[in-house]
């Protein structure tokens, strides 16, 4: 079971690479290339699904996870998550006050952002469960 649970880690680890990849890819043939709109298309839609498979392989990958460990998770992503919100909720009302430079607030700059928001909601949470210095599975 400790083989397989290393070996399902590691094929999230590798799924969030190859997500990762395609979107700085994309991100940068979309911004710095002339290509036609139907590449551009191929493009956002095999992004959308590298991102896809990758949030299944995480989703299953809780499956072999003990309770800490999954506490940990999910407190991670709801941290994510709020920050997220919190950083949409407040850009949007900038933008009825000021207009806010789109090369500067676009959506794809904001990734990055939702990105760092789960690895700092994962530092809160295994702070919070001491998890770096107890043995687990």
């Amino acid at each position: 079971m400790d083989k397989q649970k290393k070996h399902l880690n590691d094929r999230v680890l590798i799924y969030a690479v190859i997500w990762c990849l395609s979107y700085v890819g994309s991100l940068f043939a979309l911004k710095t290339l002339d290509i036609p709109k139907e590449a551009g298309m191929v493009l956002t839609v095999i992004t959308v699904l590298a991102f896809a498979l990758f949030i299944y392989k995480y989703y299953r990958s809780i499956y072999f996870m003990d309770e800490v460990q999954i506490k940990i998770q999910m407190e991670a992503v709801v941290i994510a998550f709020s920050l997220g919100l919190l950083l949409l909720m407040s850009l949007g009302l900038l933008d009825l006050i000021i207009t806010l430079n789109k090369n500067d607030w676009s959506y794809r700059y904001l990734v990055p952002l939702f990105d760092a928001f789960y690895f700092l909601g994962l530092f809160i949470s295994k702070r919070k469960y001491n998890f770096d210095n107890e043995k687990h599975d």
